[in-house]
């Protein structure tokens, strides 16, 4: 069963903004579906572009699938997190245009309207623990998540979540600048917005 996510729909709003300048004409138009599966789902959320039959059903371009248990039981922070990982999951095409202004050639978003210049992006990287325990940064796209982990403002140690799970036990609040829920999943507790058809 799916419901219209408002709540999803306002998340996205900031995050788009900072984040996704791509997605900023969609998501004034309307094109960009915001929605909350019931169910039995093995995911927290799914990006998806539209077909041509639901674009003709539903007016939508791109939907956004969150699971509704998901959404009750994360922090606000998961959430945050979650709406803007969907979200990176959208690509736009850009073409150049020339400025007369400038006398240059600039980068221009393709037309908002047209299916072609959408796409679904991959993750940056996917691999086993023991994989990289075995050999490394064996691949490049597992380096620039490396990259990225290392310029994060916080990195977590295996203490740190031993530590925030055994504050969550004892109701004693811990000092790790993140949280851990119960399926491992990990957010950090600052401000900040945290970092083919459909993705996960």
């Amino acid at each position: 069963m799916f419901d219209r996510a408002h709540e999803v729909r306002s998340v996205a709003a900031n995050i788009i903004i900072n984040h996704h300048p791509h997605l900023e004409e969609a998501y004034n138009e309307g094109l960009i579906g915001f929605y909350f599966k019931d169910g039995n789902n093995d995911w927290a959320g799914k990006a998806k572009k539209c077909t041509a039959f639901e674009r003709y059903t539903t007016g939508h371009m791109l939907f956004i699938f969150i699971d509704k248990h998901a959404w009750k039981v994360y922090s606000d922070d998961q959430r945050r997190a979650l709406v803007d990982h969907e979200l990176c999951h959208f690509t736009r095409e850009k073409t150049l245009e020339y400025n007369p202004e400038t006398q240059k050639q600039e980068p221009k978003w393709c037309d908002v309207n047209d299916p072609d210049n959408w796409g679904i992006r991959d993750h940056d990287v996917e691999e086993f623990s023991e994989i990289i325990s075995r050999h490394g940064l064996w691949e490049t796209g597992i380096e620039r998540f490396a990259a990225a982990v290392r310029s994060a403002d916080y990195q977590m140690t295996i203490e740190d979540i031993e530590e925030e799970q055994e504050s969550e036990e004892s109701g004693e609040p811990a000092r790790t600048p993140y949280s851990v829920d119960r399926g491992g999943v990990v957010s950090l507790k600052k401000n900040g917005d945290g970092k083919g058809g459909d993705a996960a």
